[in-house]
């Protein structure tokens, strides 16, 4: 009996790593191991992110734009290649066809919302990764894609959080009243779009 229970427990200790980790943790630099349970990082169930917003499995992200207006750094997808939201300028008519439905899929997604399917903590510095700080990598259910530093695509701002996204809204409702002001579109029409707006202004 005393077997079964020291083997309980044991079991126990080894899910007993933190399942949630936070914004601190990962400024502090803990490693995965300290954090997981393991050197190589694991998953976890929870991340409290810089925006103070608790990210679960099943919550939902939304995506900003791209970083340089070309490439979003921290979205990879599972071919391995970094999303690419412009055609280039190439004189090959089907390569620039493909790259131009390329284009449209990931400027698409900007202002979209992806659901987290997993949370990883991961070493930054994979050969050292007994020492090295951790970073917080997501597996999204859109399109097969995965953020590769949660935190850096905050800052960035390849994740919209609440407070980009509030001033993101009043952005397009000053664009708006504008148009009104200058009786390019009419007062319902502006109407309509500040009702639509008004519910992601703080």
């Amino acid at each position: 009996m005393k077997s079964i229970l020291t083997l309980i427990l044991l079991i126990c200790s080894l899910f007993s790593f933190a399942q949630t980790v936070t914004y601190q943790d990962i400024q502090a630099q803990r490693s995965a191991r300290d954090l997981t349970g393991r050197k190589a990082g694991g998953d976890i169930t929870e991340y409290v992110a810089s925006d103070g917003v608790s990210y679960k499995i099943g919550s939902t992200i939304t995506y900003g734009y791209p970083t340089n207006g070309k490439y979003y750094l921290y979205y990879k997808d599972v071919t391995g290649s970094w999303l690419n939201a412009m055609a280039d300028d190439s004189d090959n008519a089907a390569s620039s066809a493909a790259n131009q439905e390329v284009a449209e899929r990931v400027e698409n997604r900007a202002g979209g919302v992806a659901t987290i399917k997993r949370i990883q903590c991961i070493p930054i510095d994979p050969y050292n990764k007994l020492n090295s700080g951790c970073k917080i990598y997501l597996v999204l259910n859109r399109g097969g894609l995965a953020c590769t530093n949660f935190e850096e695509a905050i800052a960035v701002g390849e994740v919209q959080t609440k407070m980009k996204s509030s001033e993101a809204a009043l952005q397009e409702l000053k664009k708006w009243k504008e148009k009104l002001d200058l009786q390019i579109i009419t007062q319902e029409e502006y109407d309509a779009k500040k009702a639509e707006l008004m519910k992601y202004i703080d």
